[in-house]
């Protein structure tokens, strides 16, 4: 399909969407009921009964007003609204929710019958696999293994780390299996351990059956992690008396602590096992704090610790000044690959080892250090693409270029990328089909999708995006373009987008890259002169064009706006008249948030890259991360700054807005497009000036 063909699908979505600017969620699924859709769903010439999608739920205002209280108040501990409201709409679509909000805060008391009661009662439900993970960690806490044996293997979603420690606790408790390994890596792979996993570790330290060498690797972890505090409470029972006071000073005051072993003679505390470890400890603690002075004394006065041990902490070194742009980092990173070239980091450390190397352009560096990612199963294609860049630049082209064809794709940041480097523009490949719309029907009628439905009418987000996630296991590609057809015709467009992606085998355009309230975004891309494409796409990853959406920080709109900014444009742009509530309405927000970003473009040079990290995280961090370039180099690529955003969350956020504005600059020019391009290079104010003017 060409792109002229996908143009009136996506006209059709436009127009959903300028309903929905207009009209509540409550009021569209009047509508829907009010006036169902039907179509033949039949061969042309068949003759057949119209398709007519059922009506949608609606709750009626008393009891929307019941179920809210009723989860506000289990939320604080208190069940009893959930419980009369119970009583009043047993039997009602949401009734499975409003025993879920009576039992959860009772959990603590419950027994296993009353657990058995909810199971009875609501069969197949989401909540009731939701209670079963809450159930189970309560059982886990008690060690009700028992109890626990009954009830996992029922246990469907099964995406708890910590609930997967607590049956290898079980396994170890009643039947003795050998589980150590596996406890090992869920407890390592979080940095506080968590309940479960700490459970089951201290059970398996209590009985001997995890050696004391697991035991310092997790303690590490935790100096490495910042969680010194929690590492010595929980570990330190399991080490000779006095421990805790020792690993305290390791660190709380490591500079003491390391200069005074220094004192006393190094080589005797390196040739203790123990004393050993609180070197290390202390080493790892300083690192995390001033990575130039642990450098200098792991160098001058430690040097002598055991090449594996010297390995770990240079790795921590590099890692701090990385995370903290720092020029030396690569040169710290070089020194733990001298120190032990067998030594492999954890993939934090090499992570950033490669993105250190980036900014070095130590090309060599990036080449081993994606090479250890790929190695070690890691699936992000940002490491393919740094490796197959590397090969090209240590003069291995085809090979590089092999790997970059396997990488290119028209959807995500680093396939886009790939395609540019390969010499291409990105093009969108035809879109699927639309969805039948008996398939969509079909949909419709799933009681686990009702539920969801109804949970989005009352504005219980949390609940209703789990309640339709769990009904789309499995689902077949042309059920799972249905639900999300289905969501798009709610103006569900988060859900429309979400399970779009799920589809595999081919794009419905029009789906996954909906463009609602086309009028609004496009008045205020012109007013603020802001490019459409880059608003279409920074809003998509804001809210998924969610209009009403609310963050936990207090963030509102299309355009999550925070209250005091929404009040500072409003007023530096002349809208007399605003008021705060006003932040959720489509136009307002739209003008407000346009006009910030407007703001952040001309800051930063019109670098859309800058400008969206300034967007997620104030404008004061992106103009202390463009000066990360070397004295020598102070332009770096577009895509290089962006790879070494400090803050995971926005070095993802610059990543899919610019991915997003490059389809839609495709879609709404019809043109191919080169995200590199759109990327350009970032360094200094004056680097970027004088960049801008060959």
């Amino acid at each position: 399909m060409s792109i002229e063909g996908i143009l009136p699908r996506i006209l059709r979505r436009l127009l959903q969407g300028l309903v929905g600017a207009g009209l509540s969620l409550f009021a569209s699924l009047t509508l829907a009921q009010s006036a169902p859709i039907a179509a033949s769903a039949s061969a042309p010439g068949a003759s057949a009964a119209p398709v007519v999608m059922p009506p949608m739920p609606i709750i009626p205002a008393d009891e929307a007003k019941l179920l809210r209280a009723a989860q506000m108040a289990s939320q604080r501990g208190d069940p009893q609204p959930a419980q009369d409201a119970l009583r009043q709409l047993d039997g009602s679509l949401l009734a499975p929710w409003l025993a879920y909000w009576a039992i959860k805060p009772t959990l603590s008391e419950a027994t296993q019958a009353d657990f058995d009661a909810f199971a009875r009662a609501y069969p197949h439900t989401y909540v009731l696999d939701r209670l079963r993970n809450d159930w189970l960690l309560e059982l886990g806490k008690r060690q009700d293994w028992i109890d626990f044996d009954r009830v996992y293997p029922h246990f469907i979603m099964r995406d708890d780390p910590q609930v997967q420690c607590y049956d290898l606790q079980s396994r170890f408790a009643t039947e003795h299996a050998d589980v150590t390994a596996q406890v090992f890596r869920l407890w390592m792979d979080r940095r506080d351990g968590g309940p479960g996993c700490n459970s089951a570790a201290t059970a398996l330290l209590r009985d001997g059956a995890m050696p004391r060498d697991m035991l310092w690797q997790r303690m590490r972890r935790f100096y490495e992690d910042g969680r010194a505090r929690q590492g010595r409470d929980l570990l330190a029972p399991f080490l000779p008396a006095g421990s805790w006071r020792i690993l305290a000073q390791t660190d709380t005051d490591a500079v003491r602590y390391l200069l005074d072993a220094a004192r006393r003679g190094a080589a005797r505390a390196m040739a203790h096992a123990d004393q050993r470890q609180y070197l290390v400890l202390a080493l790892l603690s300083m690192a995390r704090q001033d990575p130039g002075q642990a450098a200098r004394l792991l160098q001058d006065d430690f040097a002598a610790l055991p090449a594996r041990d010297r390995a770990q902490i240079w790795g921590r070194i590099g890692l701090s000044a990385a995370l903290n742009l720092q020029s030396d980092a690569a040169r710290w990173y070089a020194r733990m690959n001298q120190a032990d070239p067998g030594y492999v980091p954890s993939t934090t450390v090499l992570e950033w080892q490669a993105r250190a190397a980036l900014r070095a352009q130590d090309w060599a560096m990036v080449r081993s250090a994606t090479r250890t990612l790929i190695d070690q199963g890691d699936k992000d294609p940002s490491w393919r693409y740094w490796h197959a860049r590397a090969l090209e630049k240590l003069g291995h082209p085809i090979e590089g270029r092999a790997l970059l064809a396997e990488v290119a794709n028209p959807w995500d940041f680093y396939g886009q990328l790939a395609t540019d480097a390969l010499g291409m523009k990105v093009s969108l490949p035809p879109s699927l089909p639309p969805a039948p719309l008996a398939a969509v029907a079909q949909q419709a009628e799933r009681p686990g999708l009702r539920r969801a439905l109804a949970l989005f009418s009352i504005d219980l987000r949390n609940e209703a995006v789990r309640e339709w996630n769990f009904s789309l296991r499995g689902l077949d590609n042309q059920q799972m373009q249905a639900a999300a057809e289905l969501a798009c015709r709610q103006q569900l467009w988060d859900r429309c987008i979400n399970t779009s992606e799920r589809v595999k085998g081919g794009v419905d355009i029009a789906q996954r890259y909906v463009m609602p309230y086309r009028e609004a975004i496009g008045k205020a891309s012109q007013a603020e002169d802001v490019n459409e494409a880059f608003l279409y796409g920074l809003i998509r990853q804001e809210s998924r064009f969610i209009a009403n959406i609310k963050s936990w920080v207090g963030a509102s709109g299309l355009m999550q706006l925070m209250p005091a900014t929404a009040r500072l444009v409003a007023r530096k742009i002349g809208l007399a008249d605003y008021t705060h509530d006003q932040i959720a309405d489509v136009g307002v927000n739209v003008t407000l948030g346009s006009a910030y970003l407007g703001g952040l473009l001309q800051q930063f040079g019109g670098s859309e890259a800058l400008a969206a990290a300034g967007y997620n995280a104030g404008p004061g961090r992106p103009r202390r991360w463009r000066n990360m370039g070397l004295p020598d180099q102070p332009l770096l690529p577009g895509a290089i700054f962006a790879e070494n955003i400090p803050i995971p969350e926005t070095r993802d956020y610059v990543k899919r807005v610019l991915a997003n504005a490059t389809v839609y600059a495709a879609l709404l020019s019809g043109k191919p497009q080169s995200l590199k391009a759109r990327l350009g290079d970032v360094g200094t104010s004056d680097a970027m000036l004088a960049s801008n003017q060959r």
